[in-house]
């Protein structure tokens, strides 16, 4: 694995994130045009380039029913990062009354706006389809658990929350992958175009949203950098101790590992809003974790190459 890779990849992200950064401060983008594009990005882009990256992915000779394990195995990572978070944010150096935000932005890592550039230029494209299976229960537990603990239990389930256009395209890449089905390469074109301003378009977004946010407040708040550690360097760490000690493959541990060591979901902010809460912790929170990120993951490929 080459690290010269990453921190050129890392640099462009850093790049974008400053030109959407720059169109938030020159007006081009704006609260509401971040809240378009990120709708854009979530329901159509994404969900295309997932079914894309399987459509190439299911050309290969290759033995299908092996995803069924690692989808077995993502739901049991979800449930050890909620169980890691639920422990971690019992410690006296995090606030009482942060508990459920905490415990959320433990657990969910943005591994599709920052996830799916990193992902791609390291492992290609076929990693957007195994990044997506192993994301899968994302979407099922940030409904129910997230919810609950951002919401202190106010909010209550809703089953059709959890089908988003994410799950539904994971599903469908599934099926495609399981069953060996090979669309027409006009589709397949079309889904590999417009899914392919999803890496760009998401990093100025992302660049754009981080222009609204206090800066010089949230780097000087200490409780973020405190949580940036648990966020950024233990919990991508204990995946891939976990990882290397039950001898799963160096791919599946590099992808593993990369989308938890991802920043803060931007979900969990969104949620929290939905809710009428105070955002103002979370919002620092993504702020810095996604700033120390670009310094945090190269260090994991680095760790990954030995």
């Amino acid at each position: 694995m080459d690290l010269m890779v990453i921190i050129q990849t890392m640099a462009k992200l850093l790049l974008l994130m400053g030109l959407g950064f720059a169109l938030n401060k020159w007006g081009i983008f704006n609260r509401t045009s971040n809240r378009l594009l990120s709708d854009l990005i979530v329901k159509v882009t994404t969900p295309l380039l997932i079914i894309s990256s399987v459509c190439e992915t299911g050309g290969e000779d290759v033995n299908r029913l092996t995803i069924l394990p690692v989808l077995g195995g993502a739901f049991v990572l979800y449930g050890a990062l909620v169980l890691l978070a639920e422990l971690a944010v019992r410690l006296p150096i995090f606030r009482r009354e942060g508990r459920g935000a905490n415990a959320a932005m433990l657990v969910f890592s943005n591994n599709s706006f920052m996830g799916i550039p990193v992902l791609e230029s390291l492992y290609g494209s076929a990693s957007i389809f195994y990044n997506s299976i192993i994301n899968f229960p994302f979407f099922i537990f940030l409904f129910t658990y997230g919810a609950a603990r951002i919401s202190g239990g106010k909010q209550k389930f809703n089953i059709r929350s959890i089908f988003t256009p994410g799950v539904l395209s994971a599903l469908a890449a599934l099926v495609i992958f399981l069953s060996g089905v090979r669309l027409p390469a006009l589709i397949v074109d079309t889904c590999g175009m417009v899914g392919g301003v999803t890496s760009p378009l998401s990093m100025m977004v992302l660049g754009s949203s981080i222009a609204m946010y206090p800066l010089g407040e949230s780097l000087r708040d200490w409780q973020s950098y405190l949580f940036s550690a648990f966020r950024l360097l233990i919990v991508p760490g204990a995946a891939l101790i976990v990882c290397r000690l039950i001898g799963i493959g160096d791919y599946y541990t590099g992808i593993v590992t990369l989308s938890c060591a991802m920043p803060v979901a931007s979900m969990v902010l969104m949620l929290a809003e939905q809710n009428g809460l105070d955002t103002a912790q979370i919002s620092r929170t993504t702020l810095v974790t996604t700033l120390l990120s670009v310094v945090t993951i190269p260090l994991f490929v680095a760790l990954l190459s030995l």
